[in-house]
Parts: C-alpha cells; sequence; structure tokens
C-alpha cells in the first residue's frame, strides 16, 4: 500500500525512470487534488502536486531522458487540459511547475502522455465541447502556455474517448481511441507537422459491434503497432 491517505489512488498511471525507480501519478479524491509518488529514495514518498480546485483526472504519466517528470491530468473545476512537471526534488511541492495547456471548452479528458526522443512532450486528449479526438505538443519552456500547440486531428462524429498515445523509434505518433458514434476502435497516425490536422491519418480498425473502449497503445521494437481494448 503506497499512500492510504483519504480515498486516494483514482485514475493512477505509472512510469518507470532510467534507474528503475517509480513514479506514479493519481488522484486525491477526498482532497480533489493530483498527488504523486515515488520509490526514488528508498521508501515510498507522497505529494500533493496541485491542489487549486479539483484536478486529477485521468492522469498520464511519463519521465524524459533525463529523467524528469511529466503528468498531463483533467482540470474538473474549469476542464482544462493541465501539465506538471519535475527535474529534482519532485517530493516537494514547489518543485513541480504548472500549466494550463488547453482552457477552451470542456477539455482534457482521457488524456495520455508520451515523450519523444529530443525530450518533446505529445499528449492526446478529449474535447467534450465539439466531440473530437486533440492533440497537445510542446518541445521547449513547456511550463509557458503560448510554448504549446494543439490540434483537432479527427473531428468525424463523436470521437476520442479513451486515447492512449505511443511514439515510434522515428518519433512518429500513434494514438487509439474510440468512436463513440459508430461503437468502431479507431487509429490515427503522423510523422510530422502534427500541429496540421491535414498530416494526420486516421483509420476505423475494428467496426465489428461496439469495440474501442478502454483502448491502450504500445510499439514494439520493430515499431509494429499493438492495441488493446474492450469489446
Amino acid at each position: 500500500v503506497i499512500d492510504s491517505n483519504g480515498n486516494v489512488g483514482a485514475y493512477s498511471s505509472i512510469a518507470i525512470d532510467s534507474n528503475g525507480n517509480r513514479h506514479i501519478s493519481y488522484y486525491d479524491g477526498t482532497n480533489y487534488d493530483l498527488k504523486y509518488a515515488t520509490d526514488k529514495t528508498g521508501s515510498w514518498v507522497t505529494v500533493s502536486v496541485d491542489t487549486t480546485g479539483v484536478v486529477g483526472f485521468y492522469t498520464s504519466i511519463a519521465i524524459d531522458s533525463n529523467d524528469a517528470v511529466h503528468i498531463s491530468y483533467h482540470d474538473g473545476t474549469n476542464y482544462d487540459l493541465k501539465y506538471a512537471t519535475c527535474s529534482s526534488g519532485c517530493t516537494t511541492a514547489s518543485n513541480w511547475d504548472i500549466v494550463s495547456v488547453d482552457t477552451t471548452g470542456l477539455v482534457g479528458y482521457w488524456n495520455s502522455i508520451a515523450i519523444d526522443s529530443n525530450d518533446a512532450v505529445h499528449i492526446s486528449y478529449y474535447d467534450n465541447t465539439n466531440y473530437d479526438i486533440m492533440y497537445a505538443t510542446c518541445s521547449s519552456g513547456c511550463t509557458t502556455a503560448s510554448n504549446w500547440n494543439d490540434v483537432s486531428i479527427d473531428t468525424t462524429g463523436v470521437v476520442g474517448y479513451y486515447t492512449s498515445i505511443a511514439i515510434d523509434s522515428n518519433d512518429a505518433l500513434h494514438i487509439s481511441y474510440y468512436d463513440s458514434t459508430n461503437g468502431d476502435l479507431k487509429y490515427a497516425t503522423c510523422s510530422s507537422g502534427c500541429t496540421t490536422a491535414s498530416n494526420w491519418n486516421d483509420v476505423s480498425i475494428d467496426t465489428t459491434g461496439v469495440v474501442g473502449l478502454y483502448t491502450s497503445i504500445a510499439i514494439d521494437s520493430n515499431d509494429a503497432v499493438h492495441i488493446s481494448y474492450f469489446d
């Protein structure tokens, strides 16, 4: 048991750094906060990262090449996509930097984060105002909102529930998600210029019945794409 202080542990996400240390993001349902836990010091330590409003839904965590921690999550008070990062001393709340990435409409649901070989940050998420799947990215200065770029990558019907993002060895992006209009599993990919919608390609992978909920995507060493999902 890592944290038993209140109603904690919903929307958890885990990542491992280059030294094998574990990092977990999750929601504190008692205090409505984003929390983080790590065993980097040899024993588990937890901290409330963001305590402003009702925050921490749909967390996703990733570690970059320098072992800095990156977390995407949903702000349930303002209905925004938020991002938190820390490079050292991450068990102290003041060492975290936080920014609202997308504040247009009701956004940030079912987000997923990934880091490429250049340590640029990539997030897929759902836009509940326009019923679209969205993508946001930042290559530097990511604690400043203006350094983020976002785009709607699929706007056909109600699409983008349960997004999951992965990056291959060439830094091409791969996203799995659910098409609620047709009850299908969908997949989108982009290799360059990904902040332009026309550079994305999407396809319905499984259209038999109601399929594609709770997707998760991964890329193997040969850059083959693998997706698990619920029928």
